[in-house]
């Protein structure tokens, strides 16, 4: 039996468009202050977690939101960054060239529960805004864990479980997720083995970390 091959909705023209509206903050405006902004409190996170020299896999990376301003923070380490979508790896390595970070950028096409990558490879392996698409968050926690060093850190942001993020949820496939409670994301945390979780709310999201 062949295995069933995974393909990403953000594919094709779509892909692109979406792209497109992910680096514009224009485009992101009402969406931004509907839901909030989290950025801020993201990146002083990965102030707390990064002192420059870590591998650190982006899981659904999109179009490097993260995983570039990672790379800003890192001398001698490098962003692994994960998707399916190649509309969206090839946005990312572009936004990476243009901006001097393509040496500290890998780009990985795979899927998030089977990375291909080595065992406890990665210094931090974090999400965002992935999980509320998943069928299977567990499965997906269980490969960041797989591939990062003991003592590494993960770090999840998504949509918290609040009316408006329910509705915004209701385009996903009905076998997704959905936003997720603080209870909830610390729970999946915990039962994972997790120590140090720490689950904030910041608006309409929520950003979740523990240490392995």
């Amino acid at each position: 039996m062949t295995k069933k091959q995974v393909t990403s909705q953000w594919t094709g023209i779509k892909g692109r468009i979406f792209a497109w509206h992910l680096d514009n903050p224009l485009a992101r405006y009402p969406e931004t202050l509907l839901l909030g902004d989290c950025r801020s409190a993201v990146q002083d996170e990965f102030s707390r977690l990064i002192r420059g020299n870590e591998v650190v896999l982006d899981i659904g990376a999109g179009t490097g939101r993260f995983s570039l301003a990672i790379a800003k923070q890192l001398s001698t380490g490098k962003v692994i960054c994960l998707d399916l979508s190649e509309e969206m790896l090839q946005h990312l390595i572009r936004k990476a060239e243009k901006e001097g970070l393509k040496d500290r950028i890998q780009i990985l096409k795979g899927e998030a529960s089977s990375s291909g990558l080595e065992n406890e490879s990665m210094d931090l392996v974090m999400s965002n805004n992935v999980f509320h698409e998943l069928s299977s968050p567990e499965a997906v926690l269980a490969e960041m864990l797989r591939v990062l060093k003991p003592n590494g850190w993960v770090m999840i942001t998504d949509f918290r479980d609040t009316r408006i993020s329910r509705l915004i949820c209701r385009s996903h496939r009905e076998e997704s997720h959905g936003p997720f409670s603080v209870h909830e994301l610390e729970t999946l945390f915990t039962k994972a083995g997790l120590k140090n979780v720490k689950v904030s709310p910041v608006r309409h999201w929520v950003i979740g970390v523990g240490k392995k």
